[in-house]
């Protein structure tokens, strides 16, 4: 099945900000300089890059999702 240009871009940008918030996580979480203080003994920088990076993986699942269902046969098309 061919996609539609608009598809396809809408998918890319999916991927793309799903792997520049995997990005952000790693700097924040593991080579960030800074601090925050810590909470439990852990530094807060550690708990954000975490959050960064699982909202990444959700964002990557989302887009696997959407493109699933570009896939489907039946797409845009409604029982009566």
């Amino acid at each position: 099945m061919k996609l539609p240009l608009a598809m396809i871009i809408n998918l890319a940008f999916r991927i793309i900000a799903a792997f520049a918030y995997i990005t952000l996580g790693v700097y924040v979480g593991f080579m960030a300089d800074y601090s925050l203080g810590s909470w439990f003994g852990v530094p807060i920088t550690l708990f954000l890059g975490i959050l960064f990076i699982l909202y990444g993986l959700f964002r990557c699942w989302r887009a696997n999702a959407y493109y699933q269902e570009l896939r489907e046969d039946e797409y845009g098309k409604y029982d009566a």
